[in-house]
């Protein structure tokens, strides 16, 4: 019992800093999603601003602002107050733009303060039953001569785009980009055939998969998933140093106080690691990480080196 009280007391001690939080908001806090509803980005936003709202004492309003591979919701959060009325959930895209836009339209890391990283979730490489049953049968035809198969992203400049263009440079791959504006629009031409493959997030793929809608040719994974598990690794296919996943991250514009950023991450960390939404979160694939700032920055400053070397590589550009 004594051991029982103990292992408890780090939650009690936690518990009053989220109660009583030194900021409040002073009205409905906009949480900017740049990608339209009915993804897992969209999903994991929904989540975490309904489990904020009570902690911060505001309703949290998710407010989806799409296009331009999220530099359309980028830059209006950029130019709004550091007040913390506004926050910006971001991914792998933020690190990106910086290198595919010219001139530079922002600076991840100068631009805004990070406050929370929220989930993870491996890629799984997939195409429609008509293109291929298997990775050999999928790369014999992806590396034939001409234009190539035909892939969707869901936008230029994505993690998922910034995935193809590492395979194609690693495998020798012949293809061509088609970018879409979201998850939903690029999956409906995908199960009719209108694009050959994918490569994208397990949780937003994987009741298609389930369906028999989509072939899974292979995950990029240190190790089989457990939601897929006769879906080969990356590794086990002979290409082990492919970057290909997607995180999920909370940030703000530049200049807020720090009771307003300590309180924000807080509250959005409590949120996603509720047991409620580990559950749900896993059971699609998601990995809820709730990671503070620190974490968060160095992540955008590694990822901001390695996206810019396959921009210069690829010789990618925003059009």
């Amino acid at each position: 019992m004594r051991r029982r009280t103990l292992l408890a007391l780090p939650a009690l001690f936690a518990t009053p800093a989220l109660a009583q939080p030194s900021w409040k908001p002073s009205a409905p806090l906009r949480y900017v999603v740049p990608f339209p509803p009915g993804s897992s980005f969209d999903m994991v936003g929904r989540i975490v601003a309904e489990g904020a709202a009570p902690i911060l004492g505001q309703p949290v309003v998710v407010e989806n602002r799409p296009g331009a591979g999220t530099l359309v919701a980028v830059q209006a959060v950029k130019a709004m107050q550091a007040d913390g009325q506004v926050v910006l959930m971001v991914a792998n895209s933020f690190t990106v733009n910086q290198s595919l836009h010219k001139p530079q339209p922002y600076s991840a890391s100068a631009d805004f303060d990070p406050l929370a990283l929220l989930v993870g979730t491996p890629h799984v490489l997939a195409c429609h039953p008509s293109v291929a049953t298997d990775f050999a049968g999928f790369l014999a035809k992806a590396r034939q001569p001409g234009r190539g198969l035909s892939f969707g992203s869901n936008g230029q400049g994505t993690s998922q785009h910034m995935g193809m263009e590492h395979l194609k440079m690693l495998a020798g791959m012949n293809a061509e980009h088609v970018p879409y504006r979201g998850v939903a629009p690029m999956l409906t031409d995908l199960l009719t055939g209108r694009v050959d493959y994918t490569i994208g997030n397990l949780s937003d793929l994987l009741p298609n998969i389930r369906d028999g809608k989509l072939v899974p040719l292979g995950i990029v994974s240190g190790q089989r998933h457990a939601l897929l598990p006769d879906v080969a690794t990356f590794g086990e296919l002979g290409f082990p140093q492919l970057l290909s996943d997607t995180w999920y991250g909370v940030v703000l514009p530049d200049g807020a106080s720090e009771p307003v950023k300590a309180t924000l991450s807080a509250a959005f960390r409590e949120s996603i690691g509720r047991p409620a939404a580990r559950e749900r979160l896993a059971a699609i694939g998601l990995d809820v990480l709730a990671q503070g700032p620190d974490v968060l920055a160095e992540r955008i400053r590694r990822d901001t080196v390695t996206y810019a070397e396959i921009v210069r590589v690829a010789n990618l550009s925003a059009e």
